[in-house]
């Protein structure tokens, strides 16, 4: 069962090698539903971001946004955000670009549990 860590909250798992995720909501390249989430994880000294971008292929049979096709080819291992020096620096570096919600951040697998039961990805 999946729980939804606040900002706060968060330091500690990135800290012990975890990687936090968020859905960051749905979007259509011509007439396909996509999905984008945002990655946020330690590196040896600073922290990093990464934006996903995937068709959404569940009525293809794929039921996990982990297996779904990158809308950039290029893109298979996401975009990164950048390296910074503090998770602050990160998430508001995230945040110049994208709108992320202090209170629905996820440890990283949970983004299934998360798309199904939530009413604004429906």
């Amino acid at each position: 069962m999946k729980r939804k860590l606040k900002e706060s909250e968060i330091l500690p798992y990135i800290n012990k090698g975890k990687v936090i995720e968020q859905f960051l909501g749905e979007f259509y390249q011509g007439e396909y539903r996509c999905l984008r989430y945002v990655s946020v994880k330690k590196e040896k000294d600073s922290y990093s971001g990464l934006i996903f971008e995937v068709f959404d292929e569940s009525k293809e049979g794929v039921y996990s946004i982990y297996d779904y096709s990158s809308v950039e080819p290029d893109d298979l291992f996401g975009v990164e955000i950048g390296t910074f020096e503090t998770l602050a620096e990160t998430l508001e570096s995230i945040r110049g670009k994208f709108t992320l919600h202090s209170d629905r951040y996820l440890i990283s697998g949970y983004l299934d549990e998360e798309i199904k039961t939530e009413s604004y990805c429906k």
